[in-house]
């Protein structure tokens, strides 16, 4: 996964700027945007609307462009389909996000899972999982969820992102 990950920042997005000694960050991109589209795929459906919380959300934590995001949802993607489960992505995420982030991590769980509107029984109890994994308390995750819940309630900011589905 290294190699790949290191190839990608080396051409596309970052030239010059990661090193063998420095990958971290970028694996951490990766990683987060893995989870993401583990939580859009718990219902074996691919919505667009859950992409594009998923790009949104990338955007958002990372800064990275509309284009540069697109792009590691795409590795992202890839990487998922290799791995076994989740633990390798939240370790990252333990070792190199605070508390505060990982809590923005399940926010971005929980956005992803109620993006098409609908709460599967698995995307819920994925987003329990990984919560758990980030050792989030049970407080903070159910904060997360009531906010994004008021959130969608509010507004309906979601557009279209259909090259996923």
């Amino acid at each position: 996964m290294i190699e790949a990950i290191k190839q990608f920042y080396e051409t596309r997005i970052n030239p010059g700027a990661a090193t063998a000694d420095d990958p971290e960050p970028h694996r951490l991109q990766l990683a987060t945007a893995a989870l993401l589209i583990e939580m859009a795929q718990a219902d074996n459906q691919r919505h667009s609307v859950e992409f594009q919380a998923i790009h949104d959300g990338i955007i958002e934590v990372f800064e990275l462009t509309p284009e540069e995001t697109s792009e590691v949802i795409d590795l992202a993607d890839q990487e998922v389909h290799e791995a076994v489960d989740q633990f390798e992505f939240t370790q990252l995420i333990n070792q190199q996000f605070d508390y505060a982030r990982k809590c923005r991590v399940v926010e971005l769980l929980w956005r992803v899972c109620l993006a098409d509107a609908e709460m599967d029984r698995y995307e819920e109890h994925l987003v329990r999982k990984i919560a758990e994994l980030l050792y989030i308390e049970h407080s903070d995750f159910i904060a997360a969820k009531l906010k994004v819940q008021r959130d969608y309630t509010a507004t309906s900011h979601l557009g279209d992102y259909d090259d996923y589905e």
